[in-house]
């Protein structure tokens, strides 16, 4: 099949680059406790951050391609100082987690799964309120996830592509390489390959069925993801279930940074979790 000349190019692209973990800032260092977690295919690093009073709620977060959860730690301050207890998750092949040859979108909601299955099953957390952080590559999975799995409160969508082969499309133009005529050859590769059909995680196909409140937040200025995508996202929501929140001039690495981003996810998560900022 022609598609098989394609094959290489697939596995290039869902092999995750190799980056240093980026360490916690020391104020949230000293409230973190260093966790492994039984992922689906390996076990996973991560760092469990709680909060100076007894958390009601616990919000897993999710990073992007090639960061991991250190690189997260601004945001997820954030959401700490809002009395929600937090998981800062790095995927397989990045961060502390130990390398993988390929890591994809079904990988990951199965990882994002086991994840919440470790924060119920804490003695100290069980019983707290779920909530999902995503960002970017993170960002696809959380809402996938979100969709799919009815133990997750609340979701949080920062700079997500609409979908796997939207991505896909994304990664394509960026090398200058024609998207849009490659990203049918290479679904069919994924779909042989993996024997899962991309499209089943894409916004259309799972954000329309999200029964939690949902915030979507994208920069006005992301040249990696436009906020087209994002508005797509916030569209695709059920009426009456999100929100969408533009960032004035902000690029797609500005937003975990960004501290009117901070302030709005962390009263969104508390808001719905039921724990208030001070």
């Amino acid at each position: 099949m022609l598609d098989r000349l394609f094959d290489p190019l697939l596995r290039a692209m869902l092999r995750p680059p190799v980056r240093p973990a980026r360490a916690l800032p020391e104020e949230l260092a000293r409230a973190a406790e260093d966790v492994t977690i039984a992922g689906a295919r390996m076990p996973l690093k991560a760092w469990l951050v709680r909060p100076a009073v007894a958390p009601a709620a616990c919000a897993v977060f999710i990073h992007g391609w090639s960061s991991d959860g250190g690189r997260m730690a601004p945001l997820a301050a954030d959401v700490v100082a809002a009395g929600i207890a937090v998981l800062l998750v790095d995927l397989p092949g990045h961060g502390r987690t130990g390398p993988t040859a390929t890591y994809d979108v079904q990988a990951m909601v199965d990882d994002i799964r086991r994840a919440g299955d470790w924060v119920l099953g804490r003695e100290d957390l069980r019983g707290v309120a779920l909530g999902l952080v995503g960002y970017s590559f993170g960002g696809l999975g959380a809402y996938a996830s979100a969709a799919l799995d009815p133990r997750w409160r609340v979701l949080v969508v920062l700079a997500a592509p609409a979908g796997p082969m939207e991505a896909t499309r994304l990664y394509l133009d960026g090398k200058r390489l024609p998207g849009w005529i490659l990203v049918k050859m290479l679904r069919r590769s994924t779909i042989r390959m993996l024997g899962v059909d991309p499209d089943d995680y894409s916004a259309e196909r799972t954000l329309p069925s999200l029964r939690v409140p949902a915030l979507i937040v994208h920069g006005e200025l992301d040249q990696v993801v436009p906020v087209a995508h994002g508005r797509r996202l916030a569209e695709l929501l059920p009426a009456g279930r999100g929100s969408l929140m533009v960032v004035p001039g902000a690029g797609h690495s500005d937003l975990i940074g960004d501290a009117g981003v901070g302030t709005r996810v962390a009263t969104f998560l508390a808001e719905a979790l039921g724990r208030r900022p001070s």
